[in-house]
């Protein structure tokens, strides 16, 4: 009895984590999969699940160990997810800056509506995660959390509130930052039509602009997409210890 009720607790916070894993839980992976996966991670935590004090003893008890398993599991999702939020904001930003907004498309992976560079931005970021092995590094992050929070302690602390406010406010300012680039060359290019709109009134420098900020856009893009994927492998890196932190 002591080992399903171990079992169940780890294949909760596992379901948790993957509900907002990059990668698995997109929406080409079946649910099946997300299950089975969830189970094996439940099944190979085996040896780091130690259970506190025993099953509860009611039901209220057993309602209250599964939504503090499934807060820590989505919280360390999160914590892995981060990033990817942060590039597609990033992305946002871009495509705002080089009017591309108007050709908004549904993503097949999030099903969402994502404009290009967004999509650019978000495969670039899941490629460097499964490439850098931060996968690995994720699912050792899962074990180790039964070391931190074991099975059978719920336990709230105030710090990771603060932690959370203070990490998702990150998110728009690394965002600016990979933005950055593209904003000072739109200002530039807006700058030089209204310039040669006092020039040449009679020129609809409105509608030429447009040309010159998606060809300067991209080309600098191209330039600086080096330097983003640092940043991103960078904010990769430190996703394990996220997820550690998130954990109440």
């Amino acid at each position: 009895m002591a080992f399903l009720y171990e079992w169940m607790m780890a294949f909760v916070r596992a379901g948790g984590m993957i509900a907002l894993l990059p990668g698995i839980s997109a929406g080409p992976v079946p649910v099946q999969v997300r299950i089975a996966i969830a189970g094996f991670l439940a099944y190979a935590a085996g040896g780091f699940v130690h259970l506190q004090g025993g099953p509860p003893p009611d039901v209220v008890a057993l309602v209250i160990a599964i939504v503090h398993e499934l807060l820590i599991g989505l919280l360390m999702g999160f914590g892995a997810r981060l990033i990817f939020y942060t590039v597609e904001f990033a992305g946002q930003l871009i495509s705002t800056e080089m009017g591309m907004t108007m050709s908004t498309h549904i993503d097949p992976i999030t099903r969402a509506n994502s404009a290009p560079v967004g999509s650019l931005l978000y495969y670039l970021t899941l490629m460097l995660f499964f490439i850098s092995n931060c996968h690995h590094a994720v699912l050792a992050a899962f074990l180790r959390s039964f070391e931190i929070a074991p099975l059978g302690v719920p336990v709230f602390t105030r710090n990771v509130a603060e932690f959370f406010v203070i990490q998702t406010g990150s998110i728009f300012l690394v965002a600016l930052q990979m933005a950055a680039p593209l904003m000072a060359v739109n200002f530039t290019v807006t700058f030089t039509f209204a310039i040669l709109g006092k020039a040449a009134q009679g020129m609809n420098v409105f509608q030429e602009s447009f040309a010159v900020r998606i060809l300067a856009g991209l080309g600098l893009l191209g330039l600086t997409l080096g330097l983003t994927a640092q940043i991103v492998l960078s904010h990769l890196r430190e996703s394990p210890e996220l997820m550690l932190r998130f954990i109440p």
